[in-house]
């Protein structure tokens, strides 16, 4: 018995594997697939298999059919992606080819019968919840996207996910393959080492202000701490169910309340300076907020609210243990 993980070595792929490899009784050999020769204790093989593009070679996509055949995995976690809202020119022909298609092969080359959990994101709902109405906006009624809700993406990468989304449904449909989506948010924890909460702290700690994109309050999301996003995937590879689960905590948070967090971790205060919507990246989401009622009815308990995980972070950061 083997799982097969694509994207091992990136910063979800590499919490996965250890977890995976604590229950091995149940998901057996880990075997890897990444961009690069990637060595771990936690892994029994790898393959260093580029399933993206750039302008000097192509996807080895054949490669991938070879190890899918040899080892023929029983579960597979398709986590590889490109995961950028912001891009331009030929990073998003790149991202297409990255997302979509790898998806593909990895769906049309799996062994039958196999459970194949992919990687998605809550992006796909896009901001028709901040037209619908929140209560961060008065006057409108406040209600979280769930998974029967309709997808309107509003970014190349949110729409990759999507169509991502459409073909493991395809596949799952003839009966082959058991697929299912895991939408994550914006996730943090050990071993991440950029974005918006270490943005924040370089600025908190160098500048005598600290700068943030949009106007106050600034965007709106849930924030998952990696334990809580691992235990989900584990729990959906080990799941006979498919579709489509939110994973994300029971709140969300601003912008604003994150760099407030930041500083309280790092106990050093200083004055927001808002940069303004223009600053923002297009494309990107003002508010994302998301049901998680259907992964926990299948058993997921998190741990952490997005305050919690953010607190979290910023206080291993300070102690040098992420």
């Amino acid at each position: 018995m083997t799982t097969l993980v694509t994207g091992a070595s990136g910063f979800v792929g590499r919490n996965l594997i250890q977890k995976l490899y604590a229950q091995r009784n149940v998901f057996g050999d880990i075997i890897s697939v990444t961009r690069q020769n990637f060595v771990s204790p936690f892994v029994s093989k790898s393959y260093a298999i580029d399933l993206g593009f750039s302008q000097t070679d192509k996807p080895n996509f054949y490669d991938l059919k070879r190890v899918m055949k040899k080892h023929r995995p029983k579960t597979i976690f398709h986590l590889a992606s490109k995961s950028t809202v912001k891009m331009e020119g030929d990073e998003i022909f790149e991202i297409l080819q990255d997302n979509i298609l790898s998806t593909q092969k990895v769906c049309e080359w799996s062994p039958k019968g196999a459970k194949v959990v992919l990687a998605s994101s809550v992006i796909v709902y896009g901001d028709w919840i901040f037209e619908q109405g929140s209560s961060d906006f008065p006057g409108r009624e406040a209600r979280s996207c769930t998974e029967e809700d309709r997808t309107e993406p509003t970014s190349i990468y949110g729409m990759t996910k999507r169509a991502s989304e459409g073909i493991l449904r395809y596949h799952t449909s003839t009966g082959r393959i058991k697929g299912v989506s895991a939408r994550m948010c914006a996730t943090v924890g050990r071993g991440l080492t950029h974005g918006v909460i270490h943005d924040f702290i370089r600025k908190i700690l160098n500048n005598p202000t600290l700068q943030a994109l949009g106007s106050s309050p600034g965007s709106v999301k849930p924030y998952c701490h990696i334990d809580d996003l691992i235990s989900a995937l584990v729990l959906l590879g080990l799941s006979n169910k498919t579709g489509e689960y939110n994973i994300v905590p029971d709140d969300q948070i601003s912008i604003e309340e994150v760099a407030k967090a930041v500083m309280t971790g790092l106990n050093n205060h200083k004055r927001i300076e808002w940069l303004g919507d223009s600053s923002n990246w297009q494309g990107d989401n003002k508010m994302i907020s998301v049901s998680n009622k259907k992964i926990k009815d299948l058993g997921w308990k998190p741990k952490y609210n997005s305050k919690q995980t953010i607190i979290d972070i910023v206080s291993k950061l300070s102690e040098n243990s992420i």
